[in-house]
């Protein structure tokens, strides 16, 4: 993991479809979104489904932005929650790319 201070990583908004696939707890479960940003150490997803505290998950951004290439990592859950309009949001830490 990053040990870093993370506040340093400027962010960049890419609103673009994402993958994820369950590693831990429960291997296999898997949930689409889009990534709203992201940075060297993470990104900000909004989902259907609410993601686990903790969870560990392959990550698959294709990207469509013409700055991004395309993203595959492991991750962490880190942040998690329901909005009062109902949009589900998830934050990640990036473990490592693969």
């Amino acid at each position: 993991m990053f040990t870093e201070d993370k506040r340093n990583y400027r962010r960049m908004q890419v609103n673009t479809p994402a993958k994820l696939t369950s590693i831990e707890p429960v291997a296999g479960l898997s949930y689409t979104g889009t990534c709203l940003d992201l940075s060297a150490t993470g990104l900000s997803l909004q989902l259907d489904d609410l993601l686990e505290l903790n969870s560990i998950l392959l990550v698959d951004i294709a990207s469509t932005h013409p700055s991004i290439a395309p993203l595959k990592a492991t991750a962490k859950v880190i942040r998690a929650s329901t909005e009062e309009d109902g949009t589900i949001t998830a934050g990640l830490e990036i473990i490592e790319f693969n």
